[in-house]
């Protein structure tokens, strides 16, 4: 499987659609959820540390050097501060609308717009979203040659994940980013010690994986 070689360090860029990932993660493990919530400093460390070699090849840091998330703070204000304490910019997207609709969507993209011109050139740009309407962004992001993971949760649409770089698989999120805090930070490793796949290339959900690692997309 082809890696993406040539780097010493790779700058990302991180979006949080914190209302569309909070209500999945709560449907499928309540106390998953409560920690994507309350303890973000933890699955940053995971994101920034993992699958870099996989990817990458050796000796490669991952630095994710903006952190936004979007949130409703109506409803998920006792989530606000544990953001901006692990260094987050968090922008309010209240509902705008009788039926709780927010203006997250328009603020992420117009973000991602912006930071492609941005004095610091972003290698990645990681979503958190299952949003199928983020689509559009992803092949724009694509046209510029800059690299997109997202966290696809729920069921995801073929046209999206075919749409990113790579996936980051919600089973292996919710077992190792947001594994009990008393388990030991540095036992990333499933049994066996093989390291696990956890970024998986923009395939159908009901592909199996046949390695590690990338599908190829560029």
């Amino acid at each position: 499987m082809a890696r993406f070689t040539g780097f010493d360090e790779v700058f990302s860029a991180l979006y949080v659609d914190f209302d569309n990932i909070y209500t999945r993660f709560l449907e499928a493990d309540p106390e998953a959820a409560k920690a994507f919530g309350l303890t973000p400093y933890r699955w940053v460390r995971w994101i920034e540390n993992h699958a870099l070699r996989i990817l990458y090849g050796e000796g490669v840091r991952r630095r994710i050097l903006k952190r936004t998330c979007y949130l409703n703070p109506q409803r998920y204000q006792e989530f606000r501060n544990s953001f901006i304490r692990s260094a987050f910019q968090v922008v309010d997207c209240p509902p705008l609308t009788s039926r709780g609709k927010t203006s997250t969507d328009i603020h992420l993209v117009m973000d991602c717009m912006d930071d492609l011109s941005h004095s610091t050139h972003f290698d990645e740009f990681i979503i958190l979203s299952g949003d199928a309407d983020f689509t559009p962004l992803l092949i724009r992001l694509q046209e510029h040659a800059r690299r997109t993971l997202v966290l696809s949760v729920g069921y995801s649409s073929p046209a999206y994940t075919a749409a990113a770089s790579w996936r980051i698989r919600e089973d292996w999120f919710l077992q190792q980013a947001l594994k009990d805090e008393r388990d030991d930070d540095n036992n990333d490793m499933p049994a066996g010690g093989r390291e696990p796949r956890l970024f998986l290339g923009a395939r159908r959900d009901d592909e199996e994986d046949e390695e590690d690692g990338p599908s190829g997309n560029r």
